[in-house]
């Protein structure tokens, strides 16, 4: 199975072995104007596949439900869990995916996240019945939990320190090609296949990443990884995310005031400072709190959490927009917001170019007024009637552009000053939060559309984009405000001319 050959003994030399010394990096300062290695474009070409999969088999799923609906006689209820499953998981066990890569071995977590990935696609696509459809896709999270965060850290540790938004551009414009060609793949795959040939196209793909991934990922650990991982802080804080998720769900059946709906999320809120607060005191805590200290990751953290909620729901109101408002069909729908996301896969990988040369602050600043400017174009332009080339087109690109600048920057910011040993657990942090807000994004707009005529009446729509101006102007000031200026180089540089204070005596 795939999933057995990522435990081949590595054909490489090891990077950095976890009773080694720590590896003494370049400053990015002497790296500015080195050229990126080619190793580094082939790992990054190695990796990229699995964030493509993963990504794209959520919005593949989505347009499945029909077919899956029919053939396994299941309800819309159920069904959504096939969908909200996946998502469940992935969230959940991605802070423990980034802590056991940095002690087990990236390389060896990856091609096994890889290979559970695609042997549960497999059990996916003869799933007998919508319960062990919903199953196989919860062990399918697992695998895809570990596929984001650890990705990251090995495709980082082998660019240059200041030239680290290069490949997070490359890598936020890879998930926006997979949430938007996904549909489009999935439609395909059901014509011809059925509904089951959208997992077992996951199988040839991941087969090939553990395959070639065996012979070019070089091993590493992080140094400071030893002794036990504290077991509690696991429980605590997947238990912690995946109810404070289930919550978020099911409070759109249920009801967000509804007493089963308060008494999980409040469950789940009660799990989370105690995680907090256990992982200040244990040696080996699920969650990393020094990385809090780097001001660039703080900052950027906060910055995600509005720019996060707003992401999602803002490409979700805008579908909603054309299919209920103008009463579009779902194909026309699709081609008509397309102008977003190839507008996001553009901006996000020239953002992640341009930072590396003036910085993240700035373009993170750009991203949130042009994503404001989107919302406002829409507020004033936006009428039951369609006229959609100057109505829709110019604010669905201006969305595309900006979402793309900001996610790409805030996310290259955050990591910008990590150090390697911590990149696991840095990008598994970041990747956490925002998955948790792509959920309260979610729903926030359904529940402010379903106040209305469920997206029928362009009134429904006044307070989504009141409410996603105030989340990207939130973000664009926390970046302006307190992000550091410069590039990574430029601050290391400063703080390595620095002259040292001379010691306080006492007498």
């Amino acid at each position: 199975m795939a999933a057995q050959l990522a435990l081949s003994t590595p054909q490489l030399t090891l990077q950095n072995d976890r009773n080694s010394p720590p590896m003494i990096e370049t400053p990015p300062s002497a790296e500015a104007h080195v050229q990126i290695p080619r190793r580094a474009w082939v790992v990054l070409a190695t990796i990229v596949p699995g964030v493509f999969l993963a990504v794209s088999d959520s919005s593949t799923v989505s347009i499945a439900f029909p077919s899956i609906g029919d053939d396994l006689n299941a309800s819309d209820e159920v069904l959504s869990w096939v969908l909200a499953g996946y998502n469940l998981s992935l969230a959940s066990f991605m802070l423990v995916a980034g802590r056991l890569a940095d002690r087990l071995g990236r390389r060896r977590v990856f091609l096994w996240s890889v290979g559970v990935f695609t042997v549960s696609s497999l059990l996916c696509g003869f799933a007998p019945n919508v319960g062990f459809l919903i199953v196989f896709r919860l062990l399918q999270g697992v695998g895809g939990s570990a596929i984001f965060p650890v990705s990251l850290a090995l495709v980082l540790t082998e660019f240059p320190p200041a030239r680290r938004s290069t490949p997070v551009g490359i890598w936020a414009a890879t998930a926006g090609l997979g949430a938007t060609v996904g549909p489009l793949i999935g439609a395909l795959l059901i014509e011809l296949f059925g509904w089951r040939g959208i997992f077992w196209i996951d199988i040839p793909v991941g087969v090939a990443i553990v395959l070639v991934g065996r012979r070019v990922l070089v091993e590493s650990y992080s140094p400071r990884a030893r002794g036990h991982l504290d077991l509690l802080s696991v429980t605590m804080g997947v238990a912690g995310l995946a109810l404070l998720l289930v919550a978020l769900i099911q409070g759109e059946d249920w009801g967000f005031a509804d007493a089963r709906t308060l008494l999980i999320l409040c469950s789940g809120l009660l799990l989370l400072p105690i995680l907090v607060m256990r992982s200040k005191h244990h040696p080996q805590p699920l969650l990393d709190l020094s990385l809090f200290k780097i001001r660039s990751f703080q900052v950027a953290v906060l910055a995600t959490t509005f720019s996060g909620t707003a992401f999602l729901g803002g490409f979700l109101a805008n579908t909603l927009l054309l299919q209920r408002l103008w009463d579009w069909p779902v194909w026309k729908a699709g081609l008509g917001f397309m102008v977003t996301p190839i507008a996001y896969i553009v901006f996000s990988t020239l953002a992640g170019i341009v930072a590396d040369r003036v910085g993240h602050r700035w373009l993170a600043i750009c991203g949130g007024a042009l994503c404001c400017l989107s919302f406002g174009l829409m507020y004033w332009r936006i009428s039951p009637s369609p006229d959609y080339f100057a109505d829709f087109f110019p604010s669905a690109y201006t969305l595309g552009a900006g979402a793309g600048l900001a996610f790409s920057s805030v996310m290259g910011g955050a990591l910008a000053d990590v150090r390697r040993d911590q990149l696991s657990m840095g990008g598994a942090t970041v990747r956490t939060i925002q998955q948790v807000c792509f959920s309260v994004g979610l729903a926030v707009v359904v529940a402010l559309i379903s106040r209305g005529n469920s997206g029928y009446a362009v009134s429904d729509y006044y307070w989504v984009w009141l409410w996603l101006i105030v989340l990207y102007l939130s973000s664009g000031l926390v970046m302006a405000l307190f992000f550091p200026s410069g590039t990574a180089s430029s601050r290391e540089a400063a703080a390595s001319s620095a002259p040292e204070r001379p010691p306080h005596n006492h007498r």
